[in-house]
Formats: structure tokens, C-alpha cells, sequence
């Protein structure tokens, strides 16, 4: 199915979720997540600021900031069609951008990074493979290709989300690990 196609059926899927089934959901995908080795190892995190329909990242981002993680978090320059990632220690540092999206409110330079252990991103659809067809900006796609990481890609997804197959192209960056309600799925892209 093509891209613009599954990204139509996917958000309209997610967007028409009831907010019970949302909140049992995003619940059981905190849980599996803070308790796996991938959590409790990591130190730096790239997280999203989870928005609309989104596996919410809110409850990640706060146990995290508790654990005294590094947490970094998305700046976006949409004129450029860049982001870079941005160290917070609370909440307040965000505000919302002219999309509704929570993202930093100043950038320090000794608060930029681009080195860590798990990077959580966004998306749209997976597959198996670690395929991501993600919003249509290439926000993610841009950044990665410029920083290579040694990180492992997380993607937080409802069972929904997950497909056989999707189409992506040369330059979409793959996941290494898909959490659902129900486990953990090591993709086999590599």
C-alpha cells in the first residue's frame, strides 16, 4: 500500500481511538517499556514529546527526569526542515510551537546533543523489519543520516500501527525495537 495511503488509514485509526482505550494502552506500553533493559540501561534519551494521538511519551519523560536520566527532546526549524535534540530537566522548559507541539523554549548550546544510548521515535506504521513510515517531514530521516548513532531506535506503536509490510524508501531509517501493549519486538532489518 502506498505511503500516503497507510499514513491516511493509520492516523484516522489512531485519531478515532476512544480515550479509555488510549490511556489502557499507553499504560501497558509504559509498563513494558520502563521495565525492560532498555530503559533501565539507557542513560541519554532522544524522546518525543508525544502529541494528538501519539503514544504518549509524557509518564516516560517524567520517570525518566525522577531516574536522573539525560533526557533530550525535539527542536524543530521548520524553515529548514531540521531538528536537534535539546537536554530538559522539567516540563516547564517547553512550550507549545505554533503546531501544538511541546518543544523547548530557548536553546542553549551546551544543551544540544547528538550522542546517545536510545533514541525514541515517532511514527505513524512499522513493520516487522523495522520499516517506519513516519509523518512526512523527514525530520527524523534528516537527523539521523547527519549523526550516526550507535543508539538503539525505539518506536512506541498500538498493535494497530504494526503491519506486515510497509513500502519505504532508501533513506527511511529503520527502528531496532517495536513496544506494544503486548511485548517487545526486536525488528530484523539488519
Amino acid at each position: 500500500m502506498e505511503k500516503k495511503l497507510v499514513r491516511k488509514e493509520i492516523l484516522n485509526m489512531r485519531n478515532n481511538m476512544s480515550n479509555e482505550k488510549r490511556i489502557l494502552k499507553d499504560k501497558l506500553i509504559y509498563n513494558l517499556f520502563i521495565n525492560s533493559d532498555l530503559y533501565k540501561k539507557a542513560k541519554d534519551i532522544f524522546i518525543y514529546v508525544s502529541f494528538g494521538s501519539e503514544v504518549s511519551t509524557h509518564e516516560i519523560i517524567n520517570k525518566a527526569l525522577r531516574d536522573k536520566k539525560n533526557i533530550y527532546v525535539p527542536k524543530t526549524d521548520i524553515n529548514k526542515k531540521e531538528m536537534i535534540a535539546v537536554k530538559i530537566h522539567s516540563f516547564t522548559e517547553l512550550n507549545v510551537d505554533n503546531y501544538g507541539i511541546l518543544e523547548p523554549i530557548s536553546v542553549d548550546k551546551e544543551k544540544i546533543a547528538s550522542d546517545f544510548d536510545t533514541i525514541v521515535m515517532p511514527g505513524v506504521a512499522f513493520d516487522k523489519e523495522g520499516n517506519r513510515i513516519g509523518y512526512g517531514g523527514g525530520y527524523y530521516d534528516k537527523y539521523l543520516e547527519k549523526n550516526i548513532f550507535k543508539a538503539k531506535k525505539i518506536a512506541l506503536a498500538y498493535e494497530e500501527q504494526i503491519l506486515e509490510k510497509i513500502e519505504t524508501d532508501y533513506h527511511d531509517i529503520e527502528v531496532d525495537f517495536i513496544i506494544n501493549t503486548e511485548k517487545i519486538i526486536k525488528t530484523y532489518w539488519k
